[in-house]
């Protein structure tokens, strides 16, 4: 029979799948079973409700704007002005959510004792559908409350015993997270960071669902089979809000990278008329960038005969900016005193970002070697040179390639390498590999992952 109707029989006669705390699970089947566990649950004395203490997951989860942006916070457990992107809002609980490739960025203020719980179907399919069902708990410890404890966890749904958690330490490994406490509430942030399984978003236009809880401290990790209700969301490197009607905008350069020290260069370009009336155009960085950068104060320029205007944003980069995602803010204003307000994303990068693509790397029973790729890729306008040492932790050993000459003369140019891991029987997990170098004699460190064996 299939897979959703064999597993409702199995709840209705009180046979609650299998879970385990801290795994995760995905199932396949359609909305009929979600509505059918919650009725089943409920019939088995678990009301969905209920049945992880203060979690309402058939709550309505409320998103103030669906369209979020690529924007990088600084994880120290404190939230900054124009640092975070709010998502919802209530008297108690608040909380915000921005991402950017590979990356998710998370945060929230709770009451006191209570954890941040965040929901993501990652492809947008429905809860307990799938192996894309990422739940991801922050609690708070130390004397303080200053440092912040992650679990991750994937809800497969896909197997015929119903669904079931999978841990997913490598994403605790890569994430990061912090915490601060005033004594009423506790103030959570954490980056999370796809480990090298690619189950992560790498590009804009990605559609999900999420939702954001604050359970009791004390309240046990949720069952596999409890169905959640999740707002839907749409990952983007640009949005706008209060245009005049038939007025289009885009961004030419979204997402360009540039290195601290030199500059970087937006087009904004509209497509509307001069019966618009659209007069003045002010335009800056937000958040931490906004003292690292040059604003912009002029005049609209007129449309031409085609219906098209250009705006051109230029700009250097204070020496020592932290690198990550920005966001540039543009102000439109009209003759009616009317605000539209633009937001694109544009990142300032390292001199050399270090990448090492997704290899699907099995566990196998005996010693071997494995050749992986990594690229140096530019983020300046200069020439590059320097040289690079990557190191990793027992019991890998890097067999050849562990020490590299890097030299890109291009603008923004690439250099593909390679090296060799030795892997013992047996080995499998998520494990750090780490860039050390001097590069135009400064030094620098970065670290990327990769995942034998996957989920």
């Amino acid at each position: 029979m299939p897979v959703p109707l064999l597993f409702v029989l199995l709840v209705a006669q009180g046979q609650a799948p299998q879970q385990s705390v801290l795994r995760s699970v995905s199932t396949s089947g359609a909305k009929t079973l979600v509505q059918a566990t919650r009725i089943q649950t409920q019939s088995a004395g678990v009301p969905a409700q209920a049945a992880n203490g203060s979690q309402q997951f058939s709550s309505a989860f409320n998103v103030a704007e669906p369209n979020r942006i690529a924007l990088t916070p600084k994880i120290d457990g404190v939230i900054d002005e124009e640092e975070w992107d709010p998502l919802s809002s209530s008297s108690d609980f608040k909380t915000y959510f921005q991402w950017e490739p590979l990356k998710l960025h998370i945060a929230a203020k709770v009451p006191a004792g209570h954890d941040l719980l965040a929901s993501f179907d990652l492809s947008g399919n429905g809860w307990l559908i799938g192996k894309d069902n990422l739940e991801v708990r922050l609690s708070s410890s130390g004397g303080n409350g200053s440092t912040a404890t992650i679990s991750c966890r994937v809800l497969d749904g896909t197997g015929i015993q119903g669904p079931r958690w999978i841990d997913l330490p490598g994403m605790t490994l890569a994430s990061t997270g912090a915490a601060s406490s005033d004594g009423s509430g506790t103030t959570f942030e954490a980056t999370l960071v796809d480990p090298g399984i690619g189950i992560l978003p790498a590009e804009p236009g990605a559609k999900l669902m999420l939702r954001m809880d604050d359970p009791e401290t004390s309240d046990a990790p949720a069952p596999a089979y409890l169905p959640r209700l999740l707002s839907p969301v749409t990952l983007s490197y640009q949005r706008s809000a209060a245009l005049p009607p038939g007025l289009r905008f885009n961004t030419e350069g979204l997402a360009r990278s540039s290195a601290a020290g030199e500059s970087i260069k937006l087009r904004l370009t509209f497509n509307g008329n001069n019966s618009m009336k659209l007069q003045r155009i002010e335009i800056h960085s937000e958040g931490s960038a906004k003292n690292d950068t040059n604003g912009l104060n002029s005049l609209f320029p007129k449309f031409d005969d085609k219906g098209r205007s250009y705006v051109d944003y230029s700009t250097p980069i204070a020496e020592g900016s932290a690198s990550g995602f920005r966001v540039l803010k543009s102000t439109l204003l009209t003759a009616d005193n009317i605000n539209a307000v633009m937001e694109s994303s544009y990142r300032i990068g390292p001199v050399i970002d270090f990448e090492i693509p997704r290899l699907l790397t099995p566990v196998a029973p005996l010693d071997r070697s494995v050749r992986y790729i990594f690229y140096a890729k530019s983020n300046s306008f200069k020439q590059v040179r320097g040289e690079v040492t990557i190191s990793v932790p027992d019991p890998l050993r890097v067999l050849n390639g562990a020490d590299h000459k890097i030299n890109i003369a291009t603008n923004r140019g690439k250099d593909r390498q390679t090296f060799e891991l030795f892997l013992p029987p047996n080995t499998s997990g998520t494990f750090p590999v780490k860039f050390t170098a001097m590069l135009n004699g400064k030094k620098m460190e970065q670290v990327q992952y990769i995942t034998i064996g996957g989920l």
